[in-house]
């Protein structure tokens, strides 16, 4: 891959949200950024190619999150830094799992929607001028905050491993607000073996009533 001849890297906008990109390409120009482009999600190829674009290492690429019909920029974050390009990814919600993911992947950083023209600026022209997103220090504590919201996780889904899947089937089902009788009707068996699951659930999770089980179950967002 040749390295491109100006030494001001591109800006490279890649978002679901047209007007948004455009307007922010706009407001980088207006900035002093003089290469920014933009580029729909759709268009970036699997190795992280664009065939409007032509990318060099070094380059900066700002991919949103979440694209509003399900899907998010995550496959596009490896390709691109194996490119060489600095991978800044724009989150609305950037919890702390996913916040995670866009790092192991390779981005520089994940940068809240909500964030200040200005700071988002200051990140630029600091990747610019080849320093880092973020320091040592604050990746450092990100990904331990990361580790610790993973572990947390992980606990509060452990005790539903336990459960078989007959018993998993009936208490979502259960989650869900499906009453016993029809969670009965629906699978054909009787009333009497449903509520025989329900309280091998119940047992297993350690709690005394249905009412602690979906409390649970909704704390830790299970299924």
């Amino acid at each position: 891959m040749a390295v491109q001849a100006s030494a001001e890297p591109m800006v490279l906008v890649v978002d679901a949200h047209e007007l948004l990109a455009s307007s922010l390409a706009v407001a980088l120009r207006n900035a002093g950024f003089t290469r920014v482009a933009t580029a729909h999600p759709d268009s970036v190829a699997g190795d992280g190619t664009d065939p409007t674009v032509e990318l060099a290492a070094g380059d900066i690429v700002l991919v949103g999150l979440l694209h509003g019909d399900g899907r998010t920029g995550l496959p596009l974050i490896g390709p691109l830094v194996e490119r060489g390009c600095r991978v800044l990814v724009m989150a609305a919600d950037q919890g702390l799992g996913l916040a995670g993911e866009c790092l192991h992947r390779g981005a520089e950083a994940v940068l809240d929607k909500a964030m200040s023209f200005e700071g988002l600026v200051g990140v630029l022209r600091r990747l610019s001028s080849g320093s880092c997103a973020m320091t040592v220090e604050e990746r450092s504590a990100l990904l331990e905050s990361i580790q610790r919201h993973s572990d947390a996780e992980r606990a509060l889904h452990q005790p539903f491993t336990a459960l078989t899947t007959r018993e998993a089937e009936v208490f979502a089902a259960l989650v869900a607000g499906t009453a016993p009788k029809q969670i009965a009707n629906v699978n054909r068996i009787a009333i009497s073996t449903v509520r025989g699951h329900i309280q091998r659930v119940l047992s297993k999770l350690d709690v005394s009533n249905q009412r602690e089980a979906l409390a649970m179950a909704r704390h830790a967002g299970w299924p």
